[in-house]
């Protein structure tokens, strides 16, 4: 436990006035509590199928049910020499060391993992003494995703992505009779991070006998008793619903997607179990459904509108499928406009699939609890669309607008068939079970909507936007009669001062001198421009003002 640096305030009294001076000292913080180890089952741990003679020492050539690999024993309880009599599996047969493998399912990728196991050496009365002395060697291990090509089908490639190697204790064995065994008295343990889901681990015998005969070559480990537990990988809550993850299975190996929806798709195909650690509900990105009103006026503005929109659903089996099918067209258009592309075949997982989607119906039942499956008022449902009338009241200067946030609900689980064959799919559909947000929005107008208001309206050019050629109707040019000013003109009177009247005559000394050419003469050689006299106008000081009218008096009525 960590401690870390505490510092309280204790008062001292100097002078009159109370000082905190602060006294520090260790206080020492709880840890965080650990995450849970829950138990993950491993099919057929303790190799108990198929089961052998209880009473005889047997050892078969066989896989375990429920495991896969090669050149593997099963020994019975009598040739396994454990006090609780359980069966045990040699990594060594008659053709040499051997592998055994195991998925361990609902296991997500992130989740720490520990795998438990008991392991001995060699019973068998045909290996020697010293082959069992000093132990037997052994490696466990765990490995990376397979990855996918563009024609649906898995890599032969498995890269390692965790490897541990083990040995097990020694014993005095006798040479030619069956060994008591040297089985451990606590498990050991192979922890490791899942780097997929259901992560694939496997046993691996590195006995290589130097003896020519079959006997020798048998003389390998036994394990048993192999059990796991897991601390669960949190819920990844950034996968985009384009891009769901599917992971298809034959027994332990990963088989193409179309393959699997061969069995899935009939109509005794395929049972669909939901993993509640990892479906949820959850609301989608907001959008914008419609126009913005942007009220320009100077009054308020009532936006009144219907509003549609659609909540799609999504599923990572057709999302694969279309997948494939659009990598195997060929574009024969240069100009990439896409109209080669074929159809990208059924949208949802209903219409595709539509005894696939019962079952995820029903799946999606059980994991709310309508285990008996009756009738309910929460379906899983592949869209939604929704019609909604609104108004709202838009001020001056403002913008109105609308949007949505849907509700969605995340499924995720398995598709289970005969003949070991499983799909992982997920699942992504509009949730009855919360509300939409719908969002009705005001707001200031952004800057490039305030200049706009601030615009003339649109109109055609007319022939008096100076410098501006407009065209009729007709097509035809528009021209403009230019008028040229006189070759010289007097300068315009000054203004004359607020007390003296507009209509008294101007000074003599704004009289053109003696032999001075008018304004209003004409110039030779130029057309006579015609200039009308000045307006003139009664100061506003001249006017009678009308009379005030008499103020009202309360309670008098005209």
């Amino acid at each position: 436990m960590r401690a870390l640096p505490l510092c309280l305030p204790t008062a001292t009294a100097l002078g009159g006035v109370l000082l905190l001076p602060l006294a520090c000292g260790p206080v020492y913080a709880a840890p965080a509590a650990a995450a849970q180890w829950r138990s993950t089952d491993v099919a057929n741990g303790d190799f108990a199928a198929p089961a052998l003679s209880t009473t005889a020492e047997v050892g078969q050539e066989i896989l375990p049910k429920e495991w896969s690999g090669n050149d593997v024993m099963v020994f019975s309880g009598p040739l396994a020499r454990r006090s609780d009599k359980r069966q045990a599996v040699s990594l060594n047969d008659s053709t040499g060391p051997g592998v055994l493998r195991q998925r361990l399912w609902g296991v997500n990728a992130g989740a720490t993992v520990r795998v438990s196991f008991s392991d001995s050496a060699s019973t068998l009365s045909t290996c020697t003494p010293a082959r069992i002395a000093d132990g037997q060697r052994y490696k466990v291990s765990t490995f990376k995703p397979v990855e996918y090509g563009p024609d649906g089908k898995p890599s032969k490639d498995r890269p390692v992505d965790h490897t541990q190697e083990y040995r097990t204790e020694g014993y005095v064995k006798p040479a030619n009779q069956t060994g008591n065994g040297s089985w451990s008295d606590t498990p050991k343990v192979f922890a490791f991070t899942a780097a997929e889901d259901n992560p694939l681990i496997a046993f691996e015998s590195l006995e290589k006998p130097t003896g020519a005969g079959d006997e020798a070559k048998k003389c390998g480990p036994l394990i048993t008793a192999v059990g796991a537990q897991q601390q669960t990988a949190p819920v990844d809550y950034h996968i985009e619903q384009n891009n769901l993850p599917w992971r298809a299975y034959k027994g332990h190996d990963e088989v193409p997607l179309e393959t699997a929806l061969e069995t899935c798709k009939g109509v005794d195909g395929c049972r669909f179990t939901a993993d509640p650690a990892y479906s949820y509900q959850y609301y989608s990105k907001v959008r914008v459904i419609g126009h913005a009103a942007i009220n320009c006026t100077r009054n308020q503005k009532t936006d009144t509108r219907t509003l549609n929109y659609t909540e799609e659903g999504f599923d990572s089996i057709t999302q694969e499928i279309r997948r494939l099918r659009n990598a195997a067209q060929v574009d024969q258009n240069l100009a990439n406009t896409g109209g080669d592309d074929k159809g990208a075949g059924s949208p949802n997982l209903q219409e595709a699939y539509p005894q696939m989607f019962k079952q995820a119906a029903a799946g999606f039942q059980r994991l709310q609890g309508n285990n008996r499956l009756a009738n309910t008022t929460d379906p899983l449902t592949t869209t939604r669309t929704t019609e909604k009338t609104v108004a709202q009241a838009v001020q001056p200067g403002e913008a109105s607008w609308f949007e949505a946030q849907a509700s969605r609900e995340r499924v995720s689980g398995i598709f289970q068939g005969v003949g070991n064959l499983r799909i992982d799919a997920m699942l992504d559909y509009p949730s009855n079970r919360v509300p939409d947000r719908f969002y009705q929005r005001t707001g200031p107008m952004t800057q490039d909507e305030q200049r706009h208001c601030l615009t003339e309206r649109p109109l055609r050019v007319t022939p008096d936007n100076t410098g501006v050629d407009a065209r009729s109707d007709t097509g035809a040019a528009v021209t403009r009669t230019e008028f040229p000013a006189a070759q010289s003109a007097a300068p315009a009177p000054a203004a004359a001062p607020a007390s003296v009247p507009a209509s008294v005559p101007a000074p003599a000394s704004a009289t053109p001198a003696a032999g001075a050419p008018s304004a209003n003469a004409p110039t030779a050689g130029a057309p006579t421009a015609v200039r009308l006299p000045p307006l003139t106008q009664t100061p506003a000081a001249a006017v009678p003002a009308a009379p005030a009218a008499p103020a009202p008096q309360r309670g008098v009525t005209s």
